[in-house]
């Protein structure tokens, strides 16, 4: 069974101001009582077709809330919505109040949305925006039947080529899983049930390697139905007993992943596929206690990125553009809007495609900032921004990148009305709320965003998973 699922795109970028800039408006202002703004959505966003949305509105602190009647409209139509009870939803601004729009009924296109607030037949406040109404862009797939129940979590997610792709997962009733889809994710199968995976990378439709029993590294020749653990030739046991990540570069008969050694420094390891030999292995931040631990690959060229452990101003990355035959060390500074750094400041979600690089993250002591360090030319300059928020929810450390052919898509791991997923199409200068139809509930979170190519794209993590609708 599917569940049809759509995203708000927005027109308009995320920092727009929320009443409309024109003198007809300006008027109005000025001649009631009193100020009045929907903060969300806000002027000029595209709005799916089908979607739940909470709409917030802040009104004047002079005015007494409860004491007058609100009156929405839509095409100066009224329509009544139901209040939401904001002690109910988290992180929303306090000056705020929230009320369930669903986007049904519509025509596609251009649409007003207007408010007013009225006290004894007098209009005492108004605003009034623009949406635009869209068709749906994703769907929500209900794998439930194959992960034991709603109440699953996803460990990882590996797409492969333009159709194929991996999710690995388990439910909290025990079971385990590693599912597969060879249509762009509108269909999944169960591949294997019996190992708890942490990690996935396939080199093709057959081999792969898997991190799985906490850090314990294993390979599979069949596409996961089957996985081997990767023991040391010399003494026959676990080759790694705390692995973070694997992933396959071009080199053909290996593989890569990332690991503290013995005596506890970071390094990733280049090991055989066919006889669990080390090839070579590289120091990453000797010295240093940042764990850098998320490896990914694009062809011959490689990311390595973590969050920091100690409290800098300063990330830094690891950069490869020869299969991981090198690395080299990059410093990312904290957002220079942030005064000069931010002591919690960490990278959290990265993606690179040929020579560009996204990398996003925020301020860990309370995920209320975010940002951006986007990269075209391999790691040699970047724009490095602070992600603002002028919705009404202050939660918005991105945890997780992935770059599509027209920009990239992050998630904030948020749910129950607030915006999971954003997007920019502007190496970052401005990242658009994007919004489900079926709204995720509380126990429901997008951790996970992967992308190949323009039109394959799954957002998941813990009780839920979308998949993008190409158009």
């Amino acid at each position: 069974m599917k569940k049809t699922l759509v995203f708000i795109m927005s027109a308009a970028i995320f920092f727009t101001a929320c009443k409309k800039d024109n003198n007809e408006d300006d008027q109005l202002v000025e001649d009631l009582q009193y100020s009045l703004k929907f903060t969300n959505p806000i002027d000029n966003y595209e709005v799916a077709l089908g979607s739940k949305v909470m709409l917030c509105i802040e009104p004047d602190d002079n005015m007494s809330y409860y004491d007058y009647e609100k009156h929405f409209y839509i095409d100066n139509q009224e329509v009544n919505l139901s209040e939401i009870d904001v002690n109910n939803i988290d992180n929303i601004y306090y000056n705020n109040y929230a009320f369930e729009w669903n986007v049904t009924g519509l025509s596609l296109g251009n649409h007003t949305l207007k408010v007013e607030m009225v006290n004894d037949g007098t209009i005492e406040a108004r605003d009034e925006i623009t949406v635009n109404i869209v068709n749906p862009r994703w769907e929500e797939i209900d794998i439930s039947t194959l992960t034991g129940g709603d109440d699953y979590y996803i460990n990882d997610v590996f797409l492969l080529n333009d159709h194929t792709g991996w999710i690995a997962g388990y439910n909290s009733n025990g079971t385990k899983f590693l599912l597969k889809t060879t249509d762009k994710g509108a269909t999944w199968q169960i591949v294997n049930n019996s190992l708890s995976i942490e990690k996935i990378a396939f080199y093709n439709e057959n081999t792969g390697v898997a991190i799985a029993d906490v850090g314990k590294v294993y390979k599979t020749f069949d596409g996961g139905n089957s996985y081997f653990l990767v023991t040391d030739p010399a003494t026959g046991a676990s080759l790694f007993y705390d692995a973070y990540d694997v992933a396959f570069s071009q080199m053909a008969g290996e593989y890569q992943v990332t690991s503290p050694d013995i005596n506890g420094n970071n390094k990733v390891f280049r090991v055989s596929l066919t006889d669990n030999d080390i090839i070579q292995y590289t120091d990453v931040m000797p010295n240093s206690s940042q764990l850098l631990y998320e490896i990914k690959f694009d062809a011959a060229n490689g990311l390595i990125y973590g969050m920091e452990e100690d409290a800098t101003d300063l990330q830094y990355i690891q950069l490869s553009s020869n299969n991981g035959l090198n690395w080299q060390g990059v410093a990312i500074p904290a957002p220079s809007d942030w005064f000069g750094g931010n002591n919690n400041f960490q990278v959290e979600g990265g993606a690179i495609s040929g020579n560009k690089i996204w990398l996003t993250g925020g301020d860990n002591s309370d995920y209320l900032s975010a940002f951006s360090a986007v990269s075209n030319d391999a790691g040699n300059t970047w724009n490095i921004l602070e992600v603002d928020n002028k919705l009404a929810f202050d939660t918005t450390s991105l945890f997780d990148v992935a770059i599509a052919d027209n920009g990239a898509y992050a998630i904030n791991s948020s749910a129950k009305y607030q915006p999971a997923m954003y997007f920019s199409d502007n190496d970052g200068n401005s990242w658009k709320p994007l919004y489900e139809v079926t709204t995720p509930t509380e126990d429901q979170h997008i951790n996970f965003v992967a992308f190949k190519g323009s039109d394959f794209g799954i957002a998941t993590g813990e009780g839920v998973l979308y998949r993008f609708i190409s158009n």
